[in-house]
């Protein structure tokens, strides 16, 4: 038997080994439909009755048997020697369960049990899995359930296509809202849009489709296009339901009509990185790779606290690894959701200056606010100027505030969560405190507080809040404070890490504009080029592995080598055929990368500040430790990292636990049977170490190591290197 491949999600095709079949009997190709989509054995006479309802039994029995005959015909066709798909047992017909089968309708219910299960986002492996598989899916989806195929003759047939018809519905709209609320919350919003424009072709009336899409036209930047999706809905549901648009729409569209006239105003996301490409770029503009599962789970938790669930997220990360850049991504695309964001940025210096964060997050509110007294009573803005004295200039005859101290802090922390919690009853809101580790007590005193109130009153407010590992580390008191906080309100923690070698090649080719629109977070695919295959792409691919060696996917690092590269006229700005411009490299990436000399000279100035202050924070165990390490290289076991450092086991195993958690160091994969060994997380960081330690200190430890590694019949290629950075140069030539 050959396969028989039928799709029926649209109107109906039917192919047996590839060949398209013709049906000369328009209730033939019903039968066929109708054993292949409910399966099972069906009684002839029920089938007779079925299709042809108003013939007598005889009549129909007749008609059936001559369409049963046809389908024998057509589906053995192509192997006259083989059975047919029809197995038939005494009065009962059906399909064989043994035929090859390829149905539409089996891949998209396994898509949607999957769908099912999935009612929160998903963990980012599973995530990716499962788009591919709704994606995969919904290509099979041409139009409704036998989309235009009726016998219109008052058959059961007929009752039943429509039945179908819902169920499959119901089925494809999960999928739909899956796959377009996973793609908007990733950042994915070519794809998001292009998913939601596909729900709305298939089914024009649903609301939730057109409010998504009208959310992602703005965060794209094109409020025009976000306004004529609704007047689209608008017109559809009053044309086909006789309703209104519901108050959320209608709110939204509010929100978007006001964006809309006010063209100064930051609309997109992407659209910095537009407007780059239109001209000779200043300064590198970099995309937002590796960060779609900590993107969707901040959408995730804004979604919640949008609902009157509020929530607390914090992220996490080395100094330099993209936790503010994450942030502000975020922040401006809840802008476009309708959300009112409070920024405030915790000093260095902040422990200094009591409730400082949140004065800079309140004071531009309140100062674009028409009329504070709508939203506070004189009483509570008298507390509030506490922290804001100029409210006592806008209103000179507020009420003197309470001097009694206990009770004074207590009215102002009540002032505060009164107000955000009014700012969040006219739109979700969104309270940004970047850089927490500097923060003061009073400050996190404030912030337990308006934890409690929310939850009291289901306020829906989202507090971010970022801060680096080291910092929270060297903190336990903050650490305790954060905790705390989570008996208050649920706080999730997101913690960055590195990009990976893919990551950083897709972010090198996505400056370089190569391959901008075809690229995925999983899959590279180069533009074609006309110098030949992959010519464009060798020296991209060669700086791509050389920096990811040098940094470790560092983001910070990553992007300030390739400014100096820039500023250097190493990666120089041309004018491509599109007329858009670009960096292209002005140099022979792989002879440029073989020279010692290319290597030492590429460390920015603020990477060696950044890596230098990491080191600063290290106690002296663990420095001495890295300073060793920067002498013996990569892929040095503990035993002679100890030994150089001049470390007891004891202290060389908290230096070393120091120095990994610190993100200085890491372990390295050691095969089976071989003792585990450490190096440097990135290229930089070695560099800085090793250029930091001084002429002398350099020699006494490569005299170390030389003396160990003799020891150990190490090879005479790293004896000599040893030998001569120790200077002993008769020694290195022996």
């Amino acid at each position: 038997m050959g396969l028989l491949r039928l799709a029926v999600l649209g109107s109906p095709e039917v192919f047996l080994d590839g060949s398209r079949m013709a049906f000369s009997l328009r209730k033939a190709q019903a039968l066929l439909v109708y054993l292949v989509v409910e399966g099972g054995m069906h009684p002839r006479s029920k089938l007779a009755a079925f299709f042809w309802p108003d013939s007598d039994p005889h009549d129909a029995r007749t008609a059936l048997r001559n369409a049963i005959a046809l389908l024998r015909s057509l589906l053995a066709d192509s192997a006259p020697s083989q059975h047919s798909h029809l197995l038939t047992e005494h009065e009962l017909l059906g399909l064989d369960p043994q035929a090859p089968l390829d149905l539409d309708l089996d891949v998209v219910q396994r898509a949607w049990k999957e769908a099912q299960e999935f009612s929160t986002l998903p963990s980012e492996p599973q995530r990716a899995s499962l788009v591919a598989h709704f994606q995969h899916a919904l290509s099979l989806v041409r139009g409704p359930f036998l989309d235009g195929f009726w016998l219109r003759e008052d058959a059961p047939f007929d009752e039943w296509v429509q039945l179908q018809q819902r169920q499959w519905q119901v089925r494809l709209q999960l999928l739909f809202d899956r796959l377009s609320s996973w793609h908007e919350a990733a950042g994915e919003l070519e794809q998001a849009r292009a998913t939601l424009l596909r729900w709305l072709a298939l089914d024009p009336l649903q609301e939730e489709a057109y409010r998504r899409l009208m959310r992602v036209q703005l965060a794209l930047g094109d409020p025009t296009a976000a306004w004529q999706v609704y007047t689209t809905c608008q017109a559809c549901l009053a044309e086909e339901l006789q309703v209104e648009p519901s108050a959320e729409t209608v709110a939204l569209a509010e929100h978007i009509r006001a964006i809309a006239a006010a063209p100064s105003a930051s609309l997109s996301i992407h659209s910095s990185t537009t407007t780059a490409e239109s001209r000779p770029p200043g300064e590198l503009v970099a995309p937002l790779i590796g960060r779609a599962s900590a993107l969707s789970q901040l959408v995730s938790r804004y979604q919640q606290a949008r609902q009157g669930q509020p929530k607390a997220v914090l992220v996490v990360g080395e100094g330099g690894i993209g936790k503010t850049r994450l942030a502000r991504e975020f922040v401006a695309w809840a802008r476009t959701q309708g959300a009112d964001v409070l920024s405030g940025q915790a000093l260095e210096m902040g422990g200094r200056l009591p409730y400082q964060p949140l004065v800079e997050a309140l004071r531009p509110r309140l100062e674009e606010e028409n009329a504070p007294e709508d939203l506070l009573d004189d009483l509570w803005l008298a507390e509030l100027a506490r922290l804001l004295p100029e409210l006592r200039v806008r209103y000179p005859d507020l009420p003197a505030p309470t001097e009694d101290e206990l009770a004074a802090k207590v009215r102002l922390f009540e002032a505060v969560a009164r107000l955000l919690d009014a700012l969040a009853q006219r739109a979700p809101l969104v309270l940004l405190l970047d850089d927490l580790q500097w923060v003061d007590g009073a400050s996190l005193d404030l912030v337990r507080y308006l934890a409690r109130y929310w939850k009291g009153h289901d306020s829906r407010v989202l507090l971010l809040s970022t801060a680096r590992s080291d910092g929270l580390e060297l903190n336990p008191a903050l650490a305790a404070q954060l905790a705390d906080l989570g008996r208050d309100l649920p706080v999730t923690q997101v913690t960055l890490q590195t990009l990976s070698q893919a990551e950083t090649l897709q972010l090198i080719r996505a400056i370089a504009g190569e391959g901008a629109h075809e690229m995925r977070s999983d899959v590279l695919t180069p533009r074609p080029s006309t110098a030949g295959p992959g010519a464009s792409q060798k020296p991209l691919m060669a700086l791509g592995d050389f920096l990811f060696a040098q940094t470790g996917g560092q983001p910070f690092y990553l992007l300030e080598m390739l400014k100096m590269l820039q500023e250097r006229e190493w990666l120089v700005p041309r004018l491509r055929a599109d007329g858009t411009w670009g960096p292209e490299l002005a140099m022979d990436m792989a002879a440029a990368i073989a020279q010692e000399r290319f290597r030492r000279e590429l460390l920015p100035p603020s990477v060696r500040a950044l890596i230098l202050a990491r080191l600063a924070l290290l106690p002296q165990p663990a420095h001495q430790l890295v300073m060793a390490s920067a002498v013996l290289g990569n892929r040095v076991t503990t035993k002679l990292l100890w030994q150089v450092a001049e470390l007891e086991v004891q202290a060389g195993v908290e230096a070393l636990e120091e120095t990994i958690r610190s993100g200085i160091l890491r372990e390295e994969e050691a095969g089976r049977g071989h003792p585990g060994s450490y190096g440097f997380a990135n290229g930089l960081i070695r560099d800085v170490v090793y250029t930091e330690l001084g002429e002398a200190r350099r020699q006494v430890l490569h005299q170390r190591a030389l003396a160990l590694l003799q020891s150990e019949g190490a090879p005479a290629a790293q004896l000599a290197y040893h030998a001569l950075a120790a200077g002993e140069a008769e020694e290195a030539y022996r």
